[in-house]
């Protein structure tokens, strides 16, 4: 087995059998108890018994005791194979008149079993064993005075022990009898509690790779949570699914067009024996890769935000820093280069631009962000302000253009993957509002789009500031 394997159904027998077994030892000692109290007032009631008989054979003739010895009331005492029987008579002053005169004298009545004139009981010692003694007082009137005499009854006490031994074993069986019934049927109930779950396994073992719908098996309300839980899972696991089959039938469908054109133009460029249009076929090559590795590289930053988006690893994240490498990332150092204007909060009178987020995806979006107003809206009179500003609790990331802003056609569908306006100034996927909008979204901002007065456009992304810093 794996080390740290745990075992659910082990758990709860080895629990369930510590209990049984507590259960057990304390059944055990009850019994033991009772079969002990049982067989004493059963031998003590013989005792009593014998005590009573004998008492009423005792007369006082002429000022003389004479009692016909009433050997039926020991008879029944002496019916244990190994028990012994002893009595003695005795006068108030503590001469013999029967039986044997070394048996225990009584103890103080404040160790002794009973009041009143029934008889008593007590326990001793008598030739090496321990015996169990019933007295009691009888009282006759005599010529002058009254008169007195004790009767004492002493058995061993082997009979009420093997009483006692028999009853706790009876007791022991049925114990153990009922001990194991219930084990068993605490086994089948085990058995039956955990089935919902081998239905699960059996159910899940049974399904395709690609089969992820909920469970259908009818579970019991402990496992709803365990369950619902699962049936979450594998939702997102199919969302994530179709996300990557989608991602790759587009991505196929995206690059099959360029790359054809690149090999006819390759091929073009290959015959070509005039050096000029071989130039001219070459250039046009050069521009089909330039296109291709930027669908290729807007395609890599769509799959990286889907599954940054879907992992949501968030941290306090500087803006104006994000701003910064995306701005020095994005636009050309090479001549002409375009007028782009940053302008940040002063560090020294404002609180720190914070928010929690993903900077990899933030930076990502602020690229495609300036990639589009470089590529749409740039012109060789106008220029690009990137302006970052605090907005009550939240962050304002503003970028505006002098471009043609967004086509009305467009409005709709303008956040869409791979939406592109009816006449592009430059060409381009389709993929930088799509990818701006996943990531403004997870970080639960807002996006919008809004032509300016006498031309351009504003995108703006509002961006909650981060808890500690709000």
């Amino acid at each position: 087995m794996p080390h740290g394997r745990i075992s659910v159904r082990r758990r709860l027998l080895a629990m369930l059998m510590t209990l049984f077994a507590v259960g057990l030892g304390a059944l055990y000692l009850l019994v033991r108890g009772y079969a002990h109290q049982t067989a004493d007032t059963t031998y003590d009631q013989l005792l009593r018994a014998s005590v009573l008989s004998m008492a009423d054979s005792l007369q006082l003739v002429q000022g003389e005791w004479q009692m016909d010895m009433p050997y039926a009331a020991l008879a029944l005492l002496e019916q244990a194979p190994r028990d012994r029987v002893f009595y003695r008579v005795s006068t108030g002053g503590g001469v013999l008149i029967s039986g044997y005169a070394d048996l225990p004298s009584l103890p103080g009545r404040a160790d002794t079993d009973g009041a009143g004139d029934s008889p008593q009981l007590y326990t001793a010692a008598y030739q090496g064993e321990p015996v169990r003694i019933a007295w009691m007082e009888r009282k006759i009137a005599g010529p002058r005075n009254a008169e007195s005499a004790v009767i004492q009854v002493a058995q061993t006490r082997e009979a009420r022990n093997a009483l006692a031994e028999n009853i706790l074993w009876q007791g022991t069986l049925a114990l153990i009898g009922f001990t194991a019934a219930a084990l068993a049927l605490a086994y089948w109930g085990l058995q039956r509690s955990l089935s919902p779950i081998q239905r699960i396994e059996r159910e899940l073992a049974a399904r395709n790779a690609s089969d992820l719908h909920p469970i259908a098996a009818p579970v019991p309300e402990e496992l709803d949570t365990l369950v619902h839980s699962l049936d979450g899972f594998m939702a997102r696991l199919a969302d994530n699914l179709d996300t990557l089959r989608l991602f790759i039938a587009e991505a196929a469908h995206q690059l099959r067009t360029p790359l054809a054109a690149l090999h006819a133009q390759m091929e073009v460029a290959l015959d070509e024996e005039d050096p000029a249009e071989q130039r001219r076929s070459l250039a046009a090559v050069l521009r089909n890769a330039e296109k291709l590795s930027r669908l290729v590289n807007q395609l890599l930053s769509d799959a990286s935000v889907i599954h940054r988006s879907n992992v949501k690893q968030f941290q306090p994240v500087n803006v104006a820093d994000l701003l910064s490498q995306a701005v020095h990332d994005t636009v050309p150092q090479a001549d002409p280069q375009p007028d782009v204007r940053l302008h940040l909060p002063d560090a020294a009178t404002t609180r720190p631009p914070v928010v929690l987020g993903d900077s990899l995806m933030l930076r990502e979006a602020f690229k495609n962000l300036i990639d589009n107003a470089l590529r749409h809206g740039a012109n060789n009179d106008g220029h690009i302000d990137i302006r970052l500003d605090a907005d009550g609790g939240d962050w304002r990331i503003a970028v505006s253009d002098l471009g043609p802003g967004i086509p009305p056609a467009l409005a709709n569908t303008a956040f869409e993957r791979f939406a592109r306006g009816p006449n592009p100034r430059a060409p381009g996927a389709g993929l930088g509002l799509s990818i701006i909008k996943r990531v403004v979204d997870v970080h639960q901002g807002k996006l919008n789009l809004s032509n300016r007065v006498g031309g351009g456009l504003d995108a703006v992304i509002t961006l909650p500031a981060a808890p500690h810093d709000a």
